[in-house]
């Protein structure tokens, strides 16, 4: 097939724009191309670790992006985000989009390793948070106090250190797993944010998007409940009750400072995320 076919056969689907990443899909015959591409933001580039998936129960649920330190592409069958399966109103099983979004991590964590030897392999999307986890961002300063952002550190320090690490994706929520419009099949996209820590820094990222959309938006919790718990059931083991609460904290947080910094957000917004962020720490705290 020539360069000129191929073009004929490529269509737009959709955009989205952030500083922070540039999302393009298209559709490619029977398939779809995910092309991301670093924001004009964006304070360092994708992840350079090179990644082998050894073997996965489907060829899509896990596909490895294709370029370089700014630009990914990937080709999947899936060309529908998460919250277009939740929005939707149409029928879908969303437990089982859930399982299977659980499957997906489950099996990078079980099946992915990096090829060669990289001493330095901290997520990058923990590199990305040395912004405002040290407290140099006022607003998270003010809002989760020296005390809380603490023991975020903790936490992630814990995780980064443990034992018991693996592959993990980095930012494994509704930006990389795409689904088809049934939520029969989905592909997580990988390899951007890859480094070593346990398991538990992508579930928490998962469960803390979740728990976001969960406190803002009402009408999308019976949806939300059913696709959480179709995703407890196959993620693997959760952090613990001491845990949870900087885990999930850690990830609205995150999000709270990409909002502000890179898609608009005012500084009264991105505090309502911190507050929410802090809900869970009080929680935890509480639970002791």
């Amino acid at each position: 097939m020539n360069a000129a076919m191929d073009s004929r056969q490529k269509s737009f689907i959709r955009s989205t724009r952030t500083d922070l990443l540039s999302t393009g899909v298209y559709e490619v015959g029977r398939s779809y191309e995910w092309v991301h591409s670093l924001g004009i933001g964006a304070p360092i580039p994708f992840s350079s670790l090179p990644v082998s998936i050894d073997s996965v129960p489907d060829d899509d649920l896990l596909v490895v992006g294709v370029g370089g330190d700014r630009h990914r592409s990937y080709s999947t069958p899936a060309g529908s985000t998460v919250l277009d399966l939740i929005t939707a109103g149409e029928p879908a099983n969303l437990r089982a989009a859930g399982r299977l979004w659980g499957t997906a991590l489950n099996c990078l964590h079980d099946s992915a390793s990096i090829v060669g030897d990289f001493p330095e392999s901290t997520p990058r999307t923990v590199q990305r948070s040395e912004a405002w986890l040290e407290g140099t961002w006022e607003p998270a300063r003010e809002v989760l106090g020296e005390l809380g952002l603490l023991e975020i550190r903790r936490w992630i320090n814990s995780i980064l250190s443990s034992p018991d690490r693996v592959v993990v994706h980095g930012y494994p929520g509704m930006a990389h797993w795409v689904v088809t419009p049934n939520g029969a099949a989905g592909s997580l996209l990988t390899g951007e944010d890859v480094g070593l820590a346990h398991p538990a820094y992508d579930i928490a990222w998962v469960l803390g998007e979740m728990a976001e959309l969960h406190a803002f938006h009402p009408a999308l919790r019976p949806a939300l409940d059913e696709m959480r718990n179709g995703f407890l059931e196959t993620c693997g083991a959760v952090p613990g009750p001491t845990q949870i609460g900087p885990a999930l904290a850690f990830r609205i947080a995150q999000h709270a400072y990409d909002w502000h910094h890179y898609a608009g957000a005012g500084e009264a917004q991105a505090k309502s995320l911190l507050r929410l962020a802090g809900s869970h720490m009080d929680t935890t705290r509480e639970s002791r």
